[in-house]
């Protein structure tokens, strides 16, 4: 299995962020975004058993063609979600030197 070091750092401070934020006593859907190695998701699903994870990765080839491309921009993002119906419910610093981004769907009641 691989294993990339930043990800071991960041899988509890997350998985705290997502008890604290989730609902344990219903099922749930996640998409965990730019799930690299695995480890994540893993750890995750393990925890969280009441919610159906996928994960997704970028092509890691067009950031090899031009590295300045990815999400520098939260303000992007939260607008792409806020079309499709997400909303920004909270950011929270992580050990690794990266951003934990929790969006929720809006409710369609």
């Amino acid at each position: 299995m691989l294993s990339a070091p930043a990800a071991e750092r960041n899988k509890e401070p997350i998985l705290a962020v997502l008890r604290e934020s989730v609902s344990a006593g219903r099922a749930l859907q996640a998409l965990e975004v730019s799930s690299g190695t695995g480890q994540h998701v893993t750890h995750f699903a393990q925890a969280l058993r009441n919610i159906t994870w996928q994960p997704s990765e970028y092509e890691p080839q067009s950031v090899d063609r031009n590295p300045t491309w990815g999400l520098r921009d939260i303000s992007i993002l939260s607008s792409i979600a806020q079309t499709n119906g997400l909303f920004l419910e909270k950011m929270v610093d992580m050990p690794a030197n990266n951003k934990c981004l929790l969006f929720r769907k809006e409710s369609l009641v």
